[in-house]
Parts: C-alpha cells; structure tokens; sequence
C-alpha cells in the first residue's frame, strides 16, 4: 500500500486544486503530478487530499476545506474495473454555519453529498457522479454519535471496505451545472447505511463544523489503453437539522453548492498500460463525450453515437443496480426551428421535507421568434418558444415514484405521473453586452397518484386520483398571475454560465399543489392526499440539457444523433 498525499495535505505539495466547474474532492483519486507516494508499487495506493472551497448557502458565500481520502490500484488493463475503496470525504465549514444551525435550535444535523467527476482517457471522457452520507445525525455541538473517523492507518495497511449497501452508482452523463443530484431521503442509495455512519462534529465553543461523508463508489473501465484521469466537478451539499425531540428544524433543509477556490491540476490518474485506441474487454453502452456540465439505479447512458463512443471509459453500474438509458426522444426534422431537449428535475414537498425525482424526459421546442430590442442599458435579445412534454406521444413526464407521511406518520409510497396541460412558453431576456439574462418558462401541470402502498399494503385510489386543478405559481406578470400554470426562471449569469434555451441549465420555482380530488374506491380518499401532498412552497428544480436542433438539415453531431435524438442527457439537482 502506497500513500499519495495531494495539494493542502500534510506532507504532499501545495499546489492549486483543478475545478472547472464545480468541486471538491474527487472520490475516485489517481496520481497527483507533484504529489508524494510511500510503500510499494504493486498493491493498492491510498490518496489523501485537501483543497480549500468557495461554498454557497441561503445565508450567503462561505469558506470551505474539502479532504478526501480513497485508496485504488496503481494500474489496471484495459476493460479491467476500477473501483475506489474506503472512501472519505471531510467537508469542514466554518463556525458560521454551526451557529446558524443552532439558532435554529437544531442539535444535530444531517448531511448528504454529491460529487461530479469527469473520467478522461485521451480525449475521451465520461461523467461520472458519486453520492454519500453522514449516516446518523451528527451533534452540532459536541462529540457525534457513531464510530470517530480517522486515518485508514499508516502505509502499508489494508484499505477499508466499503459498506455493503449499494450507493447510487456514478452516471455517464453531462449536468449543465456541475452540480450533481443528491437523491430524496429514504431512496435506495440515498447514502451510506445507518449502522456504518462516519461522521463527526467540532466540540462547541466555537469551532467549525466537521462533516465526514461515506459510500461504496462504483467502479469505473477503461475501454482502451492510456493514463486515465479524474478531474474533480462540483459539490452539492444537503443538512437537515434536528432539534432536541428529533423532528426536523425549520426550515428543514440547507442546500450547499461549493466550487474550488483555486483552479488546477486533475485529481487522479491511474496506469492503463496499451496503445490508446487498441480496444481491451468489451465494454457497454457509454453516455455522451463532451464538456463537463451539469439517474439513478445504474449508471445513465445517452443515446448511442456510433462506436468512436465505445472506446470511452465506462462508469459501471453497483452490483444489482441495471442500467437506465433516457426515453426515445426523436425531434421534429421537418420544422426548420424545431429543437428536441431532454428534461429532468427533483420536486420537492415542503409539507414532508421529501423530493421525488422526476426522470428524464422528452421536451420537444419550436423556437418561434427572436427579436434585438434597445434599452437604457443596452441592446437585448428577446427570444420566443413553445414547448410540449413527449413521452411515448403523450404530453406527459415519465412515471416517477414519490414517498410520503399519511395517517400522521406512515410510510407512503406511490407513482407520480405529471400531465401537461396546455403549451409551455418560453420567454428570455438576455442582454448582449453582459450575456446575462432571465429566462421564463410558464407550463400548466396536474398531478396523478397511482399505485399507492401505506405502509407496504396496497391502497386502492382508483384511475383518476389528481389535482383538482394545474400547480401554479406566482406569476411575475400581473396579467398572467391567474393560478393556472408553473413559473421556472433560468437566470444567465455570464458568459457560459447560467441557463439559455440553446444550451440548457437550470430552471427553478416555487409551485403550489391543489387538492387532490377522485381519490378512493368505495371511500373518500381525498382528505388523506390533500392533507399529505397540497399547500404551498413546494421547491421545483429542473435541468434542461443542450437541445438537438432536429429542424436544421444538417444537425451538429456535438448535440444531435443521427436519429435527431439529443445527445445531452442532464442529471436532476436538488
């Protein structure tokens, strides 16, 4: 076992922490150019690195250091696995936010994380997404409960197993960004298990607040020969504090998204001996080679673009994890302004502080006009779109599970299916000289419930279990503010930062849900549901990858196949 200590570690160099986009603290590390190695060169070795991070918080920008520790194989063959084990990553914020959190008379806190990594070989490359947890609440002010963490031991020591309970495994494809999904609460792979919690708190007084976060990693394949590197992407954070009878603090999550402070070299790299191109083991399908930007069960694969694609390296899904691949989403190659985008999001409930996931879907657009109109500040691009869901030619969302609390607090889990129900628009302000911008997409959306268990036993709500009317939102127009659609704004903030039609981002609202009506066979189940579900508040954040522009005669294969299928499959974010 060798020890390589990268930059901000003890004994290893000071050198800057590459991010392109985003963070920390990649969990599946390499050799550092630069950095120190002890022991021997023929078993596993042990990386340990430290990196200071810019993090921001509802309360605003704090400062962060990010450690990671995992131990790999120095080199392995091509189609040969590589699978990071004893993974760490120590998250340690300053007292600031220790002190917000106990203001909110929390005593413990929750965390659960998420990394991106790019996964490179030569000029190909791979997205990759690993998630963990703290396991057991941490207490905010004094000695967490749980197993301390602490070095794996010195060199030369086995590395530490991961825990047996599969994690979502990593995904191969881009996220608009950077930022990487943290699944809801109580999803499979949501952390790591709760009887091998690794977590720790600063004692009170001041001190910061020290997270450590575990998860078994899947195991990335080199599909050809040549060195392959893991660059770090971004950090997402999510804390549910507790208060003292253990129920969660208002309000009942702090959301954390952290970038390096400094850019610099990739995290990892890891031998793979052969020419780069000469093909080893057979490997299966990959997600789409691109740019870092910004699934789960399996790792996500995007549409197939021939077998140059097959020689990048794979992100292997966990033992029992299968793979997921988005649904058919062919755009309209007769309309000359038609696009075709994949969609997908998480859906917060504020009443249950859950979230389900929304899956990917297919959007199909029609970018109807554009126009240059001056301002007192400049000259603006005023941008025009409709839109419509497409799933199996239906206008709405895959089926999506969702668990809630009924009867005050049973376990309730249920399929969610969204319908649209009228045109989605598309409005964008962008102002040149700056490239910043809003972006308004207005869509009327009603909520089905089926397949409903409490508790495990199945409950029977009938077919027509919905809202009583669309979610609605808060309209920024007053002559559109008619409770009758969903308001998302997508904000550009820059050059190549932020959300544009054109190439995708993020998309966020507050909705509120309607009450539930036709719910039940035989009895009323409509109380049960509105009870549960309906109010408002509830948090929306959906991630719309580049689109193919399926009108154009001849689409960029950097974003369409040839099928005019896209090519950029987003992750859903918290």
């Amino acid at each position: 076992m060798r020890t390589v200590r990268g930059p901000g570690a003890a004994g290893g160099s000071r050198r800057a922490v590459r991010g392109a986009l985003a963070t920390a603290t990649v969990l599946l590390a390499g050799v550092i150019p630069g950095a120190r190695a002890d022991g021997r060169d023929d078993g596993p070795v042990r990386y340990d690195t430290t990196a200071a991070h810019r993090c921001s918080l509802p309360s605003g920008e704090r400062s962060a250091t990010v450690r990671v520790r995992a131990a790999l194989p120095a080199s392995v063959r091509p189609g040969e696995s590589v699978r990071p084990t004893g993974v760490r990553v120590t998250v340690v914020l300053p007292a600031a936010v220790r002190e917000e959190l106990a203001a909110r008379k929390a005593v413990t806190v929750g965390a659960r994380g998420a990394l991106a990594v790019t996964v490179a070989q030569g000029g190909r490359r791979a997205e990759a997404v690993w998630t963990g947890t703290t396991g057991a609440p941490v207490r905010i002010g004094g000695a967490a409960p749980g197993p301390a963490p602490g070095p794996e031991g010195p060199p030369g020591t086995p590395p530490p197993a991961p825990p047996a309970t599969p994690e979502p495994p990593l995904s191969a494809t881009p996220n608009p960004s950077g930022h990487p999904a943290i699944p809801p609460s109580g999803a499979p792979g949501a952390g790591a298990p709760a009887e091998q919690p690794t977590a720790t708190a600063t004692p009170s007084g001041g001190g910061p607040l020290e997270l450590t976060l575990t998860g078994p990693v899947p195991a990335v394949t080199p599909a050809t020969g040549g060195d392959l590197t893991l660059t770090p992407g971004g950090l997402t954070l999510d804390l549910t504090p507790y208060t003292a009878d253990g129920t969660p603090a208002r309000p009942p999550r702090t959301p954390v998204e952290c970038t390096p402070r400094e850019p610099g070299v990739p995290l990892a790299t890891v031998r793979v001996p052969g020419d780069p191109g000469s093909p080893g083991a057979p490997v299966g399908p990959v997600g789409p080679v691109g740019p870092v930007g910004p699934g789960d069960g399996g790792a996500s694969a995007g549409p197939d673009r021939g077998p140059a694609d097959r020689r990048a390296p794979v992100i292997e899904p966990l033992p029992g994890a299968a793979a997921a691949r988005p649904p058919r989403c062919v755009g309209d190659s007769v309309n000359e302004f038609a696009m075709v985008a994949f969609v997908t999001g998480y859906s917060n409930v504020d009443k249950l502080d859950g979230a389900a996931r929304l899956p990917v879907a297919c959007a199909q657009l029609v970018d109807v006009s554009k126009g240059f109109v001056t301002k007192p500040d400049g000259l603006h691009l005023i941008q025009h779109a409709t839109g419509e869901l497409d799933y199996r030619g239906k206008r709405v969302m895959p089926p999506a599970k969702a668990t809630f609390l009924t009867y005050g607090a049973v376990p309730t889990t249920a399929t969610m299916e969204i319908s649209q129900l009228r045109t989605m628009t598309i409005d964008s302000d962008i102002h040149l000289a700056t490239s910043t911008g809003i972006t308004l997409v207005r869509v009327a959306l009603s909520l089905r419930l089926y397949d409903v268990r409490v508790n495990g036993v199945p409950l029977d709500v009938g077919r027509n279990c919905r809202t009583r009317g669309p979610l609605y939102s808060a309209d920024p127009d007053p002559a559109r503010n008619q409770r009758g659609h969903v308001v998302l704004t997508g904000r550009l903030k820059g050059p190549g930062n932020g959300y544009q039609l054109v190439t995708g981002g993020v998309l966020d609202g507050t909705a509120t849900i309607p009450p539930f009506t036709g719910c039940g066979v035989g009895e009323d189940l409509d109380p049960l549901f509105t009870a549960a579900v309906s109010g408002p508040g509830n948090y929306l954040k959906q991630v719309q990858g580049a689109p193919c522009a399926s009108g154009n005669p001849r689409p960029d294969p950097e974003y369409c196949t040839p099928g005019h299928e896209p090519v950029k499959v987003p992750r859903p974010e918290r």
